[in-house]
């Protein structure tokens, strides 16, 4: 996660790694340089989830082909901080680059995405995961961003509580008598 991030309640790595026991956040951006410690381990294959020109597809095949478990590696932050995370940290050059196969529009609507197919890093992570785990584990980490979202609007007062589509917004915050 670029520094930058670590400070923002919109940032969604964040809420992927608490939902993910098997995760952890890495700072970049400061001075001295984030650790790849344990990023590359034998028996174990690890891949950057980034979309380069020369990043293979996810695909259930390519994930076939895999032997072990895998180690995914994605960058959090503005597009131009991963690219410059991705060209910047020595302990990521070498790892393979995988991106996701075409799918349908973000539902991120808490920052402007540079583009149609621009992913938040947790629909980003959902995705891959289901393609490396199964399609239960990607739809509850969707679920987990759609309500996410859904609370932060309605919050700003951008979004009525029957609108949401995730659970129930409680109208008061004393049931009292």
């Amino acid at each position: 996660m670029h520094v930058a991030e670590e400070v923002l309640t919109t940032n969604t790595a964040r809420l992927a790694a608490q939902a993910l026991p098997n995760s952890e956040i890495r700072i970049r951006g400061r001075k001295e340089r984030m650790s790849t410690a344990g990023l590359i381990e034998n028996g174990r294959k690890s891949l950057l989830l980034y979309p380069s020109p020369s990043a293979r597809e996810l695909t259930p095949d390519l994930v076939a082909g895999l032997s072990g478990p895998v180690t995914l590696i994605v960058p959090d932050g503005s597009w131009s901080q991963t690219r410059r995370t991705v060209r910047r940290e020595p302990g990521l050059a070498g790892i393979p680059q995988i991106k996701l196969p075409p799918g349908p529009p973000s539902e991120y609507r808490l920052r402007a995405q540079p583009s149609d197919d621009s992913l938040c890093t947790l629909e980003a992570v959902a995705r891959a995961l289901g393609v490396l785990e199964g399609r239960v584990v990607q739809q509850r980490l969707e679920t987990l961003l759609r309500v996410m979202v859904e609370r932060t609007l309605w919050s700003r007062g951008m979004l009525s509580a029957d609108r949401c589509t995730e659970g129930t917004i409680p109208l008061t915050a004393y049931a009292g008598g």
